[in-house]
């Protein structure tokens, strides 16, 4: 079985201003991930071929179309993991929701109550096993909001290297 998760990915700027933010997170002397692209994790499902999970991506993709979000700054979970904080919006919560609901219907969701669109936080983590005083350190610091632009659903193999589909909203 393997973990395959649906994510919000972001255009080409978005990208670029995450990529900022890792930088400024490597000066600090601290390992950012970059196994992935940059973005929202929206489900997951434990699943025998992630290809089918590809198929389900694109009807999701298909529903919905582009839209913009704002970050806030960085925040941190307590498990030692800092990430970009993102402003919700309705087209963001929707597309979270149908992204579950769709995974949810056709495989067991992989990553329990934090998949669950009551129990959702949208963040994009930029790395993981940071000590308390790094993570303190780094929340505290100012950092200008910018804009990302969520264009396309990616599909991520945990484990794996890259996308295994990067599909554009069309909705």
């Amino acid at each position: 079985m393997t973990t395959a998760v649906v994510c919000a990915a972001f255009d080409t700027a978005g990208d670029e201003q995450v990529e900022r933010l890792r930088r400024l997170v490597e000066r600090e002397g601290l390992r950012v991930r970059r196994a992935h692209r940059p973005h929202l994790t929206l489900a997951a499902a434990r699943v025998a071929d992630p290809a089918a999970v590809v198929t389900r991506a694109g009807e999701i993709a298909a529903r919905h179309a582009p839209f913009t979000l704002t970050s806030t700054g960085l925040a941190s979970f307590e498990a030692g993991v800092l990430f970009v904080a993102i402003t919700a919006t309705d087209a963001l919560q929707a597309l979270q929701h149908d992204a579950h609901t769709t995974l949810a219907g056709h495989w067991p969701p992989a990553f329990g109550a934090r998949s669950e669109p009551d129990g959702w936080l949208a963040h994009c983590t930029l790395a993981t096993r940071v000590p308390p005083p790094a993570l303190r350190r780094l929340t505290a610091r100012p950092v200008e909001g910018f804009r990302l632009t969520v264009d396309a659903l990616a599909v991520i193999a945990v484990g794996g290297q890259g996308d295994i589909a990067h599909l554009p909203l069309g909705g």
